[in-house]
């Protein structure tokens, strides 16, 4: 009975030390490289808070650099550098889906043509529409005039029928001129993204 407790301490103690060398080792797997205030390089498992942003690299036991930390830039030049890499991070965004939208340039040519020819057509329809307000706001006008020079009062219809008409003419002036800054913006995208294509499959290849 005495002999199976001393084993069962014993039993106890080696898994104990086990585990607090398991411990040990997986706190240790790392070793963080970096300067002091002195400028001297220091070696060690872990690194001040206060040395963080100056840079660090993480190395394993055997001495090989895992991981490269740059140090922190502050001020006005570290709010450059941050937008610049927001900039890269947004730029490769935009190139992922570049190739997931293209599979070559005359896929972009014939998306570009489609789009434009769209605008064209929806430019055209308003253009007609102008025309045909103009029309019969000219006929109203006409109207208006030959009743003026007879003396008589305008009807209150006539110039209901003439501000609706000078309205309707605006909206639709307003509305291709909305169109044809589309139309450009939608032609100087398309030109981009056929620039940008060629050079990302150039950087690819």
């Amino acid at each position: 009975m005495r002999n199976l407790f001393y084993i069962a301490i014993t039993c106890g103690f080696l898994l104990l030390g086990n585990v607090a060398l398991a411990q040990q080792n997986t706190k240790s797997t790392v070793i963080y490289r970096y300067k002091n205030k002195e400028g001297v390089t220091v070696l060690d498992s872990k690194i001040p808070a206060e040395y963080v942003n100056n840079g660090y690299e993480i190395m394993s036991r055997t001495g090989k650099v895992l991981k490269v930390i740059e140090p922190v830039t502050q001020g006005p030049a570290g709010e450059r550098l941050r937008q610049e890499k927001l900039k890269r991070a947004e730029q490769a965004r935009e190139d992922v889906q570049l190739r997931r939208s293209y599979s070559s340039v005359s896929d972009i040519d014939s998306a570009k043509a489609r789009n434009l020819e769209s605008l064209r057509g929806n430019i055209s329809i308003l253009q007609a529409n102008l025309i045909t307000v103009r029309k019969r706001l000219q006929d109203y006008q006409t109207q208006a005039a030959t009743i003026e020079r007879s003396g008589r009062q305008l009807p209150d219809e006539l110039l209901k029928n003439i501000n609706n008409l000078v309205q309707e003419e605006k909206d639709i002036q307003a509305q291709i001129q909305q169109r044809e800054q589309e139309y450009k913006e939608v032609e100087e995208k398309f030109d981009r993204d056929r620039a940008r294509f060629i050079e990302i499959n150039k950087e690819k290849n």
